[in-house]
């Protein structure tokens, strides 16, 4: 059982590439108790760091909702394997967002209308994991 686990800290794995909402998630994270942050700009060196990263909710900011991006959340999703992915979008339509979730996102979150509910979810994405996490390692 590593340290994190045991001093019950939820380990954020960010992934964005704009600079100034990096910097404003990482700070806001960083403000919270129990919670410890690692993240990465760029999308190519995210994906190769989250199969070598022990995490255990990834949070992935998108700029826009555009099509090119769903085939990064389709890549991220995969390599979250059992942990949540937390998307957080600008404007986009309900169906862009229905569209996410069936491409492997657990959340997709609004920044301009939902910011304060961020650790809210990431809480509640990762209790909710827990016990089926617990039952497939009982199995």
């Amino acid at each position: 059982m590593d340290n994190y686990r045991t001093q019950n800290v939820i380990r954020i794995f960010l992934i964005d590439e704009e600079p100034i909402v990096r910097a404003a998630l990482v700070s806001l994270i960083n403000s919270w108790r129990g919670f410890q942050i690692n993240c990465e700009a760029a999308v190519d060196s995210a994906i190769k760091q989250l199969s070598r990263t022990g995490f255990d909710v990834a949070l992935l900011s998108l700029a826009g909702c555009e099509e090119r991006d769903t085939a990064t959340i389709k890549t991220v999703a995969r390599l979250c394997g059992n942990s949540p992915l937390v998307v957080l979008v600008g404007e986009c339509s309900e169906d862009f967002q229905i569209q996410l979730s069936g491409l492997g996102a657990t959340c997709v979150l609004l920044k301009n209308e939902h910011p304060h509910e961020l650790q809210n979810v990431i809480q509640r994405v990762h209790e909710t994991r827990k016990p089926r996490l617990l039952a497939q390692c009982a199995n």
